[in-house]
């Protein structure tokens, strides 16, 4: 199958998606125009240890294996359990990676462990307390039997963090998500490590309705902060994140986060846009059909949904409704 990467939002989303459908499926792929509408096209050092991970639990053969490579061909074989570990060697994105990777792992003819170095929380993807506290809840009700342990946080520029996941194989089952129904709590994550303890005492003051969760520590490999915060309702959870930056006061970095709350709260969304994205990929594979409202619906939601409709899996969205079918 030929996958032209400059589509839609032409950035690493495409290329992630069509490797863990590729070796899920058992087909073989080409992907041209890698990231053909990023900066610098072509696979950077996190997409090149996607694939490689990829290739290694599904005994593949790749070419194109290189950085700044516009073209990758993946033939995939049967997908292994065991233990994986990878070192992406900078502050790389541990989740980006594992979005290639968890719904491989689930196709697996047994238990998948993966121990992967690299950021935790760095710009432009989800932060690993996400995956831990939102994907993972998905997951969960979709039949897999998942674990993700943060052994060291891990941010930019050094990154150095450390994540273990296990997960079991397992039959994905369809979730139907309508309603929110009833409100059960609010939640905040704060992590933090080598930064002065009034930063998280700042924030704190912003999320004062919030559950407070603190992860904080004097040392580690780098330096940085974030926080992830849920409201957790009867049938669903709504997320909303944010990272520290310098010369951000620490009370703007709390009101991002909030901010990106409201707007879902303030919506009919049943998921939250970034949780939108995931479940295409995963609703696709799952027995039956996936539903639910999004705020809006982004241009990597569209994209993730060309490339299942692609690999022949159905997808309907009206206005802000998303309907998948494997």
């Amino acid at each position: 199958m030929l996958i032209d990467g400059s589509y839609g939002e032409g950035g690493g989303q495409i290329l992630r998606t069509s490797i863990a459908l590729s070796a899920i499926l058992g087909e073989d792929v080409e992907i041209i125009n890698i990231r053909a509408k990023r900066r610098n096209p072509g696979l950077a050092a996190q997409h090149l240890w996607g694939i490689k991970l990829a290739g290694m639990m599904s005994n593949a053969k790749v070419s194109g294996l290189k950085v700044g490579s516009q073209r990758v061909v993946f033939s995939p074989n049967k997908i292994k359990g065991g233990e994986y570990r990878i070192d992406i060697g900078t502050a790389g994105s541990i989740t980006l990676l594992l979005q290639t990777a968890i719904p491989i792992a689930i196709f697996a003819d047994g238990r998948v462990i993966l121990k992967i170095t690299g950021g935790t929380d760095v710009s432009w993807s989800p932060p690993i307390d996400y995956y831990r506290y939102v994907l993972s809840y998905f997951l969960r009700r979709m039949g897999v039997k998942i674990d993700i342990e943060v052994i060291e946080r891990g941010y930019y520029p050094e990154g150095g963090g450390k994540v273990k996941v296990e997960i079991e194989p397992a039959g994905l089952e369809g979730l139907s998500i309508l309603k929110r129904c009833e409100m059960l709590g609010k939640m905040a994550y704060i992590n933090m490590r080598g930064l002065p303890i009034h930063v998280v005492k700042r924030m704190s003051k912003v999320l004062r309705e919030y559950k407070l969760f603190e992860d904080v520590g004097d040392e580690g490999r780098s330096k940085g902060c974030g926080l992830v915060i849920l409201e957790e309702y009867s049938n669903t959870i709504l997320a909303g994140d944010s990272l520290c930056k310098r010369g951000v006061p620490a009370e703007k970095v709390a009101r991002i986060a909030v901010e990106k709350m409201e707007k879902e709260r303030n919506s009919n969304s049943t998921v939250d846009v970034n949780m939108g994205d995931h479940l295409i990929t995963f609703g696709s594979l799952a027995k039956g059909t996936t539903v639910y409202y999004v705020r809006e619906v982004t241009e990597h939601i569209k994209t993730n949904a060309w490339v299942v409709q692609k690999f022949g899996k159905r997808v309907k969205v009206e206005k802000n409704k998303i309907e998948i079918q494997a």
